[in-house]
């Protein structure tokens, strides 16, 4: 219900900027360039800052997988050439 509000607010507000300075300002354009923002919130499903579901063992599991290495391998043994400059 918010977004609709807020896109019909969106293209009032760029028509009156519209008519009291009688040409399309960088003011009309803004309004207008707010509008799909709006549109968006009005047509999704759910809002973006209502999470339904929140899983973080995701995140544990990836943890579990990562090796930290602490030496750096030289390169000679690995089989490339060290540049001379």
């Amino acid at each position: 219900m918010a977004g609709w509000f807020l896109a019909i607010a969106f293209i009032f507000m760029s028509g009156r900027s519209f008519a009291e300075n009688g040409e399309l300002t960088t003011e009309s354009w803004g309004y207008l360039l707010l509008t799909p923002m709006a549109l968006i919130l009005a047509l999704s499903t759910s809002l973006p800052w209502e999470s339904t579901s929140k899983d973080d063992s995701d995140w544990d599991e990836e943890d579990e997988d990562l090796e930290i290495v602490t030496e750096t391998p030289d390169p000679e043994e690995s089989g490339y050439d060290v540049p001379v400059l």
